[in-house]
């Protein structure tokens, strides 16, 4: 009984002493567990042995070693299914390492993942060609790495033995150990954190077929309209067509300066992509041109250096107009005011509109040419006439073809809705009495045709018909009577006759409408009046319009009009506005009918 109250006497003052540390040593892939020892863990493990062996631990009860274990190994069999209780023992020591292994596959194939999405990207991210070869080689060491770890990973689940598994998995690790070290000494690592961080471009989008068709039609305006409009989704970009042409219609419109910024933004991106590369050369010389007129000469040399290089690359000559201009640039032999007036030329060479300009930057080039006839810039200024020349007979034509069709489809349209052809419209005939005058023998002679100036009349009279100048249009065209144009005149003065005469009946609309709101008698009536000045002017000036039997009822209802206007006032008013208003005969208190309705 003593005995038994020393031994837990003993036990009570060692149980507050400190456990025994533990190191761990792996070698071979297996754990090796051996304490640290000090003189106090020592005195604790002797006690503890002797405690354990004399009974104190059990309350004096002994347990037989054997029966424990064989308790263990049954317990153990049946927990894994029947296996011996050494074989589940022995492969416990290769749990760390298997650990590692599947936390390094997990790794592995997670990273090769993000390189996979950046090569993915590498091409939207327009990449140079050695970033990309890069990517490949990090990405074909991180597969190798992965494809060593998978391979060890089903060699050591295959080993039935457990000696000849803790052999391979200790030579191997070492190896693949290494591997890793390489990889994260390659900077790899850091490339891709870079590569993720790199902000994506935004996508181009398609070309705008509407912009393109105001751009083709010349009309400006409605271009930078429609590109200020733009549907584009979130990172989305305008394609580079769309954005060169938006570009351009700046620069017809003299902003020069915000047509500058955007193709100067414009040009590294095309420089870079393969599919524009037809834009390239145009936009280059297009942005020198830019510079060189806003009196930027060195940025535009050095543009044009690089045009005339890459056009000889593509067989183009020197002697085009990117080798012109930067010959001109050289330094030396030109005046600073001749450079200002070269500048100037060329500002409204690149704005050229036909429409809006005709032959106006023709006519500064013959100008500088009379100024500076010896200049170096003649070459140049030759090419800018001669260009803008043909661009406005070119328009001039066009306008002109578009007119003829027009006056055909209506033509076509007024016979199909009438059932029957519709009279043409013929010059006067001769007089029967200057017919029988004219003797076959006293004929007088046949006139010389200057046919270059019949046709500058006919291109006049259609240009001015496609500008809504109605009344030039006809002035021009009447003088083709009796020639061999009058035929391919007529139409056009039909065509011009019936808009002038729309043209006036609209007015003269507006001007009915704002004296029927008005208030003011006296302002009615002047409204009213200048509404009939025009109708009346319509039936002088278009006769051949076909809307007399329209225009003479639109009068008759401002007749009426200024009758009422007349009766509320004491006396009426003679007005001499125009010289159109007669005032009412005594007694029958009709108005006098205009003389050009006589």
């Amino acid at each position: 009984m003593a005995r038994d109250t020393d031994l837990k006497r003993t036990c009570a003052v060692f149980s507050g002493l400190p456990s025994v540390e533990l190191n761990v040593y792996p070698t071979n892939a297996m754990m090796i567990l051996t304490p640290r020892c000090t003189a106090k863990s020592l005195v604790v493990t002797a006690c503890c042995c002797g405690l354990l062996l004399s009974g104190c631990a059990t309350d004096s009860r002994m347990i037989d070693p054997s029966a424990a274990r064989a308790q263990r190994e049954a317990a153990m069999r049946q927990e894994g299914g029947g296996q011996p209780a050494t074989e589940v023992v022995n492969r416990d020591v290769l749990l760390p390492a298997m650990t590692s292994i599947n936390t390094r596959i997990r790794a592995y194939e997670e990273k090769l993942q993000d390189w996979r999405e950046v090569q993915k990207n590498s091409e939207i991210l327009a990449l140079p060609l050695e970033k990309r070869n890069r990517i490949n080689e990090c990405e074909s060491q991180l597969q190798d790495i992965l494809l060593e770890y998978t391979s060890l990973q089903k060699q050591l689940q295959q080993e039935t033995r457990v000696d000849a598994a803790q052999l391979l998995a200790g030579n191997s690790l070492l190896q693949l150990n290494q591997q890793d070290i390489d990889y994260l000494e390659s900077g790899c690592g850091a490339f891709l954190v870079e590569l993720k961080e790199t902000p994506q471009p935004a996508v181009s989008a398609a070309a705008d077929p509407q912009i393109k068709a105001a751009f083709d039609q010349g009309d400006y305006d409605q271009v930078i309209n429609l590109y200020a409009k733009l549907p584009l989704a979130p990172n989305q970009s305008p394609a580079a067509e769309t954005t060169y042409q938006y570009g351009l219609a700046l620069l017809k419109n003299h902003q020069e300066s915000e047509a500058r910024r955007i193709l100067g933004d414009l040009l590294p991106k095309v420089r870079e992509q393969q599919g524009d590369s037809e834009l390239l050369l145009p936009m280059m010389q297009l942005v020198a041109d830019i510079d060189f007129a806003g009196e930027a000469y060195d940025e535009a040399r050095r543009q044009y250096e690089q045009v005339v290089q890459l056009s000889i690359e593509k067989g183009a000559h020197k002697e085009e107009w990117p080798g012109l201009q930067l010959a001109a640039l050289q330094p030396g032999g030109v005046t600073p005011e001749e450079m200002k007036e070269y500048g100037a030329l060329l500002k409204n060479y690149l704005a050229f509109n036909p429409k809006r300009d005709g032959n106006a930057v023709a006519e500064q080039a013959d100008r500088f040419l009379q100024a500076y006839p010896a200049s170096r810039f003649v070459p140049n200024v030759n090419t800018m006439r001669n260009d803008s020349r043909a661009q406005a007979e070119a328009w001039v034509n066009q306008g002109s073809k578009r007119v003829e069709e027009m006056a055909g489809e209506r033509k076509a349209t007024e016979v199909q809705a009438t059932g029957g052809p519709v009279a043409a419209v013929t010059a006067p005939a001769a007089s029967s009495t200057a017919v029988e005058n004219v003797q076959v023998g006293n004929a007088p002679p046949t006139p010389v045709v200057d046919e270059k100036a019949l046709q500058e009349d006919y291109d006049r009279g259609a240009a001015h018909l496609q500008a809504r100048e109605y009344d030039k249009a006809i002035e021009r065209l009447n003088r083709l009577r009796q020639t061999a144009y009058e035929a391919k005149a007529n139409p056009l003065i039909a065509e011009a006759s019936k808009l002038g005469a729309q043209d006036a009946r609209q007015k003269a609309a507006e001007l009915f409408v704002r004296a029927t709101n008005s208030r003011d008698t006296e302002e009615k009536r002047k409204l009213l009046l200048g509404s009939r000045d025009l109708l009346q002017g319509a039936l002088t000036k278009y006769p051949q319009s076909g809307l007399a039997d329209k225009i003479q009822r639109n009068l008759a209802r401002i007749e009426a009009e200024l009758r009422a206007v007349d009766a509320t006032t004491a006396a009426p008013k003679p007005v001499t506005s125009g010289g159109a208003y007669v005032p009412p005969k005594a007694g029958t208190g009709a108005a006098g009918a205009p003389a050009t309705s006589l």
